[in-house]
């Protein structure tokens, strides 16, 4: 895991390399252990990496890597790198390091744009080819790892983070005004192609870029499946998904440094660290947040977890102290953009403690997208199908038994709210926070640029791959930035492309069935999970007494959102913004969400775009 710099100039501008050097410098955090930089194409092409090592701690695999005519720079990792390694050796391939890096080299080598087909993994890469003088980009399919770039008619730069880029081109601070209507209304961030500065980009997850004869084009290489396999049987649909994820898990194993999980009272995380207890049976550190007087505290199931499976638990004692907004800084200057929720200060908190115990962290991160974790929304979309498929029977059956354990509410607002068009159902949507009333200027209209492609014969199955491309996305984004701040690398097993093309194309009989969400996830996993664990019906996502914080912390938050700075952007009504601090925070739904948002606004208004 790693940072990634490269600039290709056009038009025989220079590059500068001391301004170059302090753009990379920018990103040490994700890669403290070495740095490098190279320049090639007879001085047009410079790329620089500062490496975390991980796999293969030589300096012989540092980085930028020169293989052939190939010279790349990298970031992620390559899970399946031993077998690919394997097949190359057989097709007359030598290998000098025993990395990932010069796998992925050679790998382009020979299959040339299609090598991203056979990766199984997570990555952001460049590769410069000096004989034909073609800049190959790529990103994972699913958006793990970032990859941001500007293209002009003078020059291509790219970046694991926005820092550099506007460390060497600081003109590029400026804000794109859509994108942070887009955050402010409907918490849109991370899952679009663009950032919150103007004219700096992302490639899309699934994506390939390319650089030739000085113009850039992209496109999609990967898709979801189609179809869905209704032969297979739930029995033979339960085994290969415990080999695969148990597959998925071992492969995430492979390191020459130590490896934890992050571990909460939930299913996702204990079906990593139960898969791994298949076949490993060594010490293995877990880290959990951890909170005083806090009634949905997730340690006590956590601990026990721990003591089912012998593992080491680290409880991590989080507090929302005085000194939160200050930390609420520093993890605004990492994501280069807000986040949704204050509950983030956990997971901060929580990388804090197991940056000091292993180099690498198993997490649960994707299950809840691709199993319909987030139950009273994927439950209304699993019910509408039953619906479409005039199967009325199975309707009431499910429903009935949905209600037993879930919000029959909340189920049946999601069910009216996802029957509606797209567009009236933001229009309700945003009447009902109420932040029309508070966001006003160029922050009043903001339009979506999502990059989704769903395909499917199953009205469900589409659901979930539009969350695995939107919601799914944004969270990524986070994770990385604030794993990467503590110099930790994360690792993904409901990840594995394997695993999401299985379940894509599994009946959404297997996915909800007996009242349940993630049912083939629990049924597969039943053997090894403790039982409070295989029962619980809760989704409680990252819990946290932020509300609880947010209330106690009003006169900071007034001082920050009302201070003449702020109110001088001409971003909110001050005097709605007034009421809505003042009254309670109003008759809004979930105010202290939208609040934070709106901090995190101004907070990186101050950071990235005031001259301070």
């Amino acid at each position: 895991m790693c940072g990634i710099l490269g600039l290709y100039s056009f038009n025989n501008a220079k590059i500068e390399r001391t301004r170059f050097e302090e753009a990379l410098t920018k990103m040490r955090h994700r890669g403290p252990n070495s740095q490098g930089i190279q320049s090639i194409g007879g001085g047009r092409i410079t790329l620089g990496h500062v490496r975390l090592s991980i796999i293969d701690l030589s300096p012989d695999a540092g980085q930028p890597m020169s293989v052939g005519t190939n010279h790349i720079v990298y970031n992620g990792e390559i899970y399946n790198y031993l077998e690919l390694r394997s097949e190359l050796v057989k097709r007359g391939y030598k290998f000098v390091t025993n990395s990932d890096t010069e796998v992925l080299a050679n790998a382009y080598d020979y299959w040339g744009e299609k090598c991203v087909e056979h990766f199984n993994g997570m990555w952001a890469f460049a590769i410069y080819n000096s004989k034909t003088e073609v800049l190959f980009c790529s990103r994972d399919r699913y958006g793990v790892k970032p990859f941001n770039y500007y293209f002009d008619k003078n020059a291509f730069i790219f970046a694991s983070e926005i820092k550099s880029i506007i460390s060497y081109k600081p003109e590029l601070r400026r804000p794109n005004y859509n994108s942070l209507g887009l955050y402010c209304r409907e918490g849109i961030n991370g899952e679009i192609e663009e950032t919150w500065f103007k004219d700096i980009l992302r490639l899309s997850p699934g994506h390939n870029l390319i650089i030739k004869n000085e113009t850039l084009s992209t496109y999609r290489y990967y898709n979801y499946p189609s179809k869905i396999n209704k032969e297979i049987s739930f029995l033979d649909a339960k085994a290969e998904f415990l080999e695969l994820l148990t597959d998925s898990v071992s492969k995430r194993m492979r390191s020459d440094v130590p490896v934890g999980t992050t571990l909460s009272g939930g299913l996702d995380s204990t079906c990593i660290v139960a898969s791994l207890r298949n076949f490993y049976q060594g010490t293995h550190k877990t880290f959990t947040a951890t909170f005083e007087n806090f009634e949905n505290d997730e340690w006590a199931i956590a601990e026990r977890t721990n003591k089912h499976l012998k593992l080491t638990g680290y409880p991590v004692k989080v507090s929302y102290g005085k000194n939160y907004f200050d930390l609420l800084d520093k993890i605004v200057y990492h994501l280069e953009s807000g986040h949704l929720s204050p509950a983030i200060v956990p997971l901060w908190e929580v990388y804090k403690v197991a940056g000091q115990e292993v180099k690498v962290v198993l997490e649960g991160q994707g299950s809840d997208e691709l199993l319909g974790g987030y139950i009273e929304l994927s439950a209304s979309q699993f019910l509408i199908e039953k619906l479409q498929q005039l199967k009325f029977k199975s309707f009431l059956s499910n429903f009935t038994l949905l209600q037993q354990h879930y919000s029959l509410r909340l189920m049946t607002i999601s069910l009216i709210r996802n029957s509606l068009p797209y567009n009236l159902r933001e229009v309700v949507r945003r009447q009902l926070l109420g932040v029309n009333k508070v966001l006003i200027g160029p922050l009043e209209k903001s339009t979506p640029t999502y990059k989704i492609c769903v395909q499917s014969d199953s009205f469900f199955t589409e659901y979930l791959q539009k969350s695995h491309q939107s919601t799914l996305v944004n969270l990524l984004h986070y994770g990385d930035a604030i794993s990467m701040a503590f110099s930790i690398e994360s690792r993904l097993p409901f990840m594995d492309y394997r695993l999401v093309d299985f379940v894509m194309s599994l009946p959404s009989e297997y996915i909800i069935a007996n009242g349940r969400g993630k049912f083939i996830q629990r049924e597969a996993l039943k053997p090894f999970l403790p039982v409070e664990v295989y029962n619980s019906t809760v989704k409680l996502g990252f819990p946290s007494p932020s509300k609880l914080f947010m209330d106690k912390q009003r006169p900071i938050i007034r001082e920050i959102l009302l201070d003449s700075k702020t109110k001088g952007r001409g971003l909110f009504s001050s005097g709605n913004l007034e009421t809505l601090l003042t009254n309670n925070f109003g008759n809004f739904n979930q105010p202290d969400r939208f609040v934070f948002r709106l901090i995190c606004l101004e907070l990186w208004f101050r950071q990235f775009i005031d001259d301070n």
